[in-house]
């Protein structure tokens, strides 16, 4: 995890600047072309593609942070869902915050049964619902996934500046290529789609990709990266691991990632 306390000096000093003056936070979320348009063929390391018809988060907490980890003020009053694959970026609140410089943000994204929000009946009660076609060799599949695991993730925003009787904008980033990633932890993971498809080919080829179907495909014969996750071992629970790294604030910045196992 960051080690959040080396910021402690810097947000110490916004509790004597509230009296001078406050801005407003402003927070979104942004699924990118990748989830919007589609992965294309060239950036899949095996020469496939996907598109996504939704991909809905259910987003329950968007809070900025002292050098503690105490929250100074939060952007969100109750679950909100979206659907990156909607054209955005997407407004997620907005809410008072002391004037100054802020280096620490947390995110939640978990499952709620009182999400309001764009795709709410597609992800209530559920993280992350990601529907979509995985093409590869001429040959595709559809999928409709959901994923409960709950994650926490502690952002570093590069430059949020909030001046008094302005705003500041953070973003949470969804990258929806890491649901094809083929290593859990490999700042060098790469992009494959082709065990999705043989998924579906080694059951029924019938075109459509079930849960069963990832549950018999093992991640050691595939020779994925798990790295600490030694449980991972098929690949609807390498899937579901992958879910908790879709976070990124403000494009590629970093986020520290917890989760509920």
């Amino acid at each position: 995890m960051t080690n959040l306390n080396r910021i402690t000096p810097l947000v110490a000093a916004l509790t004597l600047l509230t009296a001078c003056g406050e801005g407003t936070w402003v927070v979104e979320t942004w699924g990118e072309e990748y989830i919007e348009d589609g992965i294309p063929a060239a950036d899949f390391e095996d020469g496939c593609s996907a598109t996504f018809d939704h991909f809905v988060v259910s987003i329950t907490e968007a809070s900025l942070l002292d050098g503690d980890g105490e929250i100074i003020s939060s952007a969100l009053d109750s679950a909100v869902s979206v659907d990156v694959a909607a054209a955005g970026p997407h407004a997620l609140g907005t809410t008072p915050a002391p004037r100054g410089s802020y280096t620490s943000a947390r995110f939640v994204v978990a499952p709620s049964t009182a999400v309001e929000g764009s795709g709410s009946e597609l992800v209530a009660g559920h993280a992350v619902a990601a529907a979509g076609t995985v093409t590869c060799d001429g040959t595709s599949v559809t999928f409709d996934l959901t994923f409960d695991r709950a994650t926490t993730y502690t952002c570093e925003p590069d430059g949020l500046s909030i001046p008094s009787g302005g705003e500041g904008l953070t973003q949470l980033t969804i990258h929806g290529d890491h649901l094809f990633y083929d290593d859990l932890e490999s700042p060098d993971a790469l992009v494959r789609g082709q065990a999705f498809v043989d998924a579906d080919a080694d059951a029924d080829s019938d075109g459509i990709l079930t849960l069963a179907e990832l549950q018999a495909v093992s991640i050691p014969e595939l020779g994925y990266g798990v790295g600490r996750y030694s449980d991972a071992t098929t690949l609807d629970l390498f899937v579901d691991r992958l879910i908790s790294t879709l976070g990124h604030v403000d494009g590629e910045g970093h986020c520290a990632v917890s989760t509920e196992d």
